[in-house]
């Protein structure tokens, strides 16, 4: 069983790993310098908001009547509030410039009360300096729930360079999934994933900009916005590597898996259901960064970008919205309900060969002079060998956008 946060009493704070991203540097206050020695990049961290998000009423039970922008919002406030509020209880908020790598005062911060409750402090400073990076320029892509079902089903098997993941078309994006991606979490209980922030994480530890990524550590780290049967809120940290090389969507998750179980330091990822769980999270994060990255994704950017905010308000930037999926979406949808009816008329008429689907993948191909240069492209959902059911097997496609 994955043990109550010790941090706050009677709240279920749900632990799959423990992340310490605090940069070097010589103003960091020196308590906290010793918990980044020998300390592995975490890749996986869960922990439900406190009960007085349960007491509310459900955010998302009308999520398709929500405008983009307010949705955006919604999102990353979620993400941010109850890590930044029990920073500000325990005098701990000066962390957060220090994960983005700002100059800050730490002769003031409190000791801290051990090392597990240093190591959950410097985690929530991550995850509220990653929304503080978003905020920046304020990138959401609004994607179609179609396209997430088939980017989470897939192949994981084909080849592709990993650095293809250093393609995301906008700084520090955030994904909001309008129809929430249900899996199973640790207990077989469904849980729902709500949308997800991705931000870089420098060579020293920390938040940066997707944008400066090095090579020696390319990592983004990923705010995962979840909801658990129990209805509380809750948030997972991940973490992606986008190094050079041939890879699979497979070996990209195995790495993300590995790294989880190192940065556990314990028996929290001894549980397979657990070790499962973090599985899949990383699978549905990967496969959408990765789509997006590809060779001519169905990204649109549309006008609805919210009002401004009011003066005084945290950021007065409009959020820009992009449209994920939109005409792709709804196109894998009409692909799959003609299979349907060609596999029922093949049946019906004792058809002995059933229409088979190839599942959407990513496809390497050369291109430039002497073919040296690579893209990635993802291909559509197709119907395998459509030639042997005739006219019958005509317009069962997914078109090109």
């Amino acid at each position: 069983m994955i043990p109550l946060n010790p941090l706050v009493p009677g709240r279920a704070h749900r632990q799959v790993a423990l992340p310490s991203t605090l940069p070097s540097s010589p103003d960091l206050a020196s308590p906290y310098r010793p918990l980044l020695t020998h300390m592995p990049p975490p890749l996986g961290h869960q922990t439900a908001l406190g009960t007085a998000e349960a007491e509310r009423p459900p955010p998302y039970a009308r999520a398709d009547l929500r405008s983009a922008s307010s949705l955006a919002d919604r999102i990353t406030t979620s993400l941010e509030s109850d890590h930044r509020n029990e920073l500000r209880a325990a005098g701990l908020l000066g962390l957060v410039p220090l994960s983005l790598g700002e100059d800050a005062d730490t002769s003031q911060l409190p000791p801290p009360r051990g090392e597990l409750h240093a190591k959950v402090m410097l985690g929530r400073a991550d995850m509220v300096a990653a929304v503080r990076q978003w905020r920046r320029l304020k990138v959401a892509y609004d994607v179609d729930s179609d396209l997430s079902e088939s980017l989470a089903d897939m192949e994981v098997d084909t080849n592709f360079p990993g650095e293809v993941l250093r393609q995301l078309p906008h700084p520090d994006p955030l994904f909001m999934l309008r129809k929430p991606v249900v899996i199973p979490d640790a207990d077989g209980a469904p849980s729902e994933v709500l949308g997800f922030l991705v931000v870089g994480r420098p060579a020293l530890n920390g938040v940066c900009s997707t944008t400066d990524i090095a090579d020696e550590l390319p990592l983004y780290m990923i705010s995962v916005l979840v909801r658990p049967a129990h209805g509380q809120l809750g948030s997972a940290l991940l973490f992606a590597s986008a190094a050079a090389g041939t890879t699979t969507v497979k070996e990209m998750v195995d790495a993300s898996v590995h790294l989880t179980e190192q940065a556990a330091e314990g028996p929290r990822m001894a549980r397979s259901a657990t070790h499962d769980y973090v599985r899949r999270l990383s699978a549905l994060v990967i496969s959408h960064m990765l789509y997006l990255c590809s060779d001519r994704p169905d990204v649109r950017p549309t006008t609805a970008v919210g009002a401004p905010r009011a003066h005084g308000s945290r950021n007065g930037r409009r959020t820009r919205i992009y449209q994920m999926g939109w005409r792709l979406g709804p196109a894998i949808s009409a692909f799959h309900r003609k299979v349907e009816r060609l596999r029922e008329s093949t049946v019906s008429l004792g058809g002995t060969v059933v229409p088979h689907i190839r599942r959407g993948h990513l496809h390497m191909y050369l291109h430039g002079p002497k073919k040296a240069w690579k893209k990635t492209r993802w291909v559509a959902p197709t119907l395998v060998n459509a030639a042997l059911f005739g006219d019958e097997a005509h317009g069962v496609v997914v078109p090109v956008f």
